[in-house]
């Protein structure tokens, strides 16, 4: 009975407070019905990050890019000239010009193609649009024991995956946070925007749906390293609600995305300034010298092939087991830019007479005569840099919120796990597809396969003992 006059006094106290009426559906009401659909949402997702992507990688980007390597070859040429006429010794000219610049114009080169992606990417953020993004995909992250929530801190990781990784802080539920702070890292950051920028670039000049199709990529590693995740502890199936207020669309501003892409832009040219061009400074040193730091006629005689043979010997079931590459893997831990730039220092595109944009033709020609890449190993050294553990500094923000260093152990093997997995599934299957014939380590990688398949298990096992 009290229970009865409880919902009686509720019931008339909402009746007093509330209004009903045949509201009209308002402009957003009618977009949101397309725009949120957990199906068109996401066709139609695709087509504006399509579109956007075209603007910046094919269209406006590499004019502007042009227009800034001009600029740049001119000011190498000036020091070049400058070096020379001081007489200045051939070691310091080979560090100044191919080691330090040659390594930092390599970067440097793909800015314009970043910061008109930066540029509308916050177009889109301020006209409300993301907002609906995050409600799309909240249907499917449910089914992996997360909500739509996760994907705040995963769209904060397109510009870079220290903010994203702290940002979790706003998760409640402590499996969720740590299962959002182990797969924002595979979001492709602002930092690896140059390595998808090279090698789509060289290996697939104009396509601009592969860039759409690298992000798909990304979201289904995303979805299936989840499902791992989800496997291996155990979590709740049933999904995850989320509370979020969808904005009003409203007309971006143009001000804003132009202060926005400057200030990310500034930070871009602040770090290649610093860490990258010491980095490509050690990278030319290393690979022109040996461990009496005499010069050496031969790269397999220099410290880089000496510290990056073993790793290279892994590689070689992802299709890129040539020593450069896995230097230039490596260098990927300390800035994922860096990547760029030690393959420009190693391969040496970068600064030469007929420099084209972002060295299109020489890069081409140097990564696929000397390196020995095809369009499929491009792939998957590309997945490889976009899927294995973060730079440092992004381990280090791991670290401090996965406060455990068992955890932080578990997350950087899960993701180099997964990253190698990716990159060899791309090799082994793309050269399957192209040749019709398995390629000569098709038995270590599908050894590798299952012995990964079963180590889940076992680490699951181990979670069901251990809790």
């Amino acid at each position: 009975m009290q229970n009865k006059d409880f919902s009686k006094q509720a019931h008339n106290i909402a009746s007093m407070v509330m209004q009903q009426g045949n509201n009209k559906p308002t402009l957003s009401d009618r977009i949101d019905q397309w725009v949120t659909h957990p199906i068109l949402g996401l066709v139609i997702f695709a087509f504006v990050m399509w579109f956007v992507f075209s603007l910046s990688q094919v269209w406006i980007g590499p004019w502007f890019s042009d227009t800034l390597m001009i600029g740049l070859e001119a000011g190498v040429n000036a020091i070049a000239t400058l070096i020379e006429s001081y007489d200045v010794s051939v070691f310091w000219q080979g560090l100044i010009i191919e080691g330090i610049l040659g390594g930092f114009i390599a970067v440097i080169g793909f800015l314009p193609l970043i910061m008109v992606l930066l540029f509308f990417l916050q177009l889109l953020e301020d006209s409300g649009y993301m907002a609906r993004v995050a409600l799309v995909f909240n249907h499917y992250f449910s089914h992996l024991g997360l909500s739509g929530a996760s994907i705040i801190p995963m769209y904060v990781g397109t510009a870079c995956s220290i903010p994203a990784i702290l940002s979790t802080k706003t998760i409640k539920d402590d499996r969720q946070r740590k299962m959002t702070i182990m797969l924002t890292p595979f979001v492709p950051c602002g930092a690896k925007l140059p390595i998808i920028a090279l090698f789509l670039s060289v290996f697939f000049f104009g396509q601009a749906y592969m860039t759409v199709l690298v992000y798909a990529l990304a979201i289904v590693v995303i979805y299936i390293s989840g499902l791992g995740l989800k496997y291996i502890f155990q979590h709740d199936s049933a999904h995850h609600m989320l509370i979020i207020e969808l904005p009003e669309y409203k007309q971006p501003s143009i001000l804003l995305g132009f202060k926005s892409m400057i200030e990310r832009a500034k930070d871009f040219v602040k770090n290649a300034a610093t860490i990258i061009v010491l980095m490509n400074g050690f990278i030319w040193l290393s690979a022109n010298f040996n461990f009496q730091f005499n010069a050496v006629e031969s790269a397999s005689e220099s410290i880089l092939y000496t510290l990056s043979s073993p790793l290279a010997f892994l590689l070689i079931p992802l299709g890129f087991g040539f020593w450069g590459f896995a230097a230039a893997a490596l260098t990927g831990f300390v800035a994922k830019e860096e990547v760029v730039g030690a393959l420009a220092v190693i391969f040496v595109f970068s600064v030469t007479s007929d420099f084209d944009v972002i060295g299109v033709d020489s890069a081409r020609q140097a990564l696929m005569e000397v390196g020995g890449l095809t369009s499929i190993s491009a792939l998957s050294f590309l997945a490889f840099n976009l899927f294995t553990p973060p730079c440092f500094a992004a381990i280090g923000a791991m670290n401090t919120e996965l406060k455990s260093k068992k955890w932080l152990m578990f997350a950087v093997g899960y993701q180099l796990m997964i990253g190698y997995l990716v990159a060899m599934i791309i090799y082994q299957v793309g050269t399957m597809i192209t040749t019709q014939q398995l390629s000569s380590s098709w038995l270590i990688s599908l050894i590798i396969f299952i012995s990964s398949l079963a180590g889940m298990v076992l680490v699951r096992q181990r979670v069901l003992r251990h809790g």
